[in-house]
């Protein structure tokens, strides 16, 4: 599906297939060395093929991912993927992880991919979102915060977060963090009913 950013950068969205792990290895390149700590917890040069084909062959339902590529590149390079696993000691529970490379952070691309897996979450039956961040992330325990969710820390400066995923846009609070994934919800949905009307 086609979006928009925040300045009017057109991105397309897409569920994550077999054949992208060349695209999360270019876009792995693309994250600053803080950005890979931020989303692995750990310094992570790159994915080994056994990591790439956990990443990419999925079942769209227990583990689902969209990816974010550049439309006007010939490669469409990949800008940002979002993803959830469900877990299997509790299946209305997912771990959920986003990774945008660092030319497109803070334009909303996150909120973009992140409204979208809602929206597959809860069509799965998935109930709760679960993330583990770091405490010097404060961007991101604001934005949980915002979101309503419930955060504690695990220890090593290490997070866990707890989002009940909202059934509704409209369920979601009045908060600046809460009407942002509104509205890139909205423009989703609208994407995606022209998407429904051509077909």
């Amino acid at each position: 599906m086609k979006a928009r950013l925040r300045d009017g950068t057109p991105v397309l969205i897409r569920p994550i297939v077999s054949t992208d792990k060349a695209l999360l290895v270019e876009g792995l390149s693309r994250l600053s060395a803080e950005s890979v700590y931020r989303r692995f917890l750990t310094f992570k040069a790159r994915l080994n093929e056994r990591q790439l084909q956990y990443f990419t062959d999925i079942d769209y339902n227990d583990h689902m991912a969209w990816i974010a590529v550049d439309p006007t590149e010939g490669a469409h390079s990949c800008l940002g993927v979002a993803r959830y696993i469900r877990l299997r000691d509790d299946p209305t529970k997912a771990e959920v992880a986003v990774a945008v490379v660092d030319s497109h952070q803070g334009r909303g691309l996150g909120t973009l991919l992140l409204s979208r897996l809602w929206r597959s979450a809860l069509a799965a039956g998935i109930e709760v979102f679960v993330a583990y961040l770091l405490g010097e992330n404060g961007r991101l325990l604001r934005v949980l915060g915002e979101l309503n969710a419930d955060v504690w820390p695990e220890g090593g400066g290490v997070f866990r977060a707890e989002l009940s995923l909202p059934k509704r846009l409209d369920c979601f609070p009045e908060s600046e963090a809460g009407q942002s994934f509104k509205r890139a919800a909205a423009q989703l949905a609208q994407s995606l009913g022209s998407e429904d009307a051509a077909a």
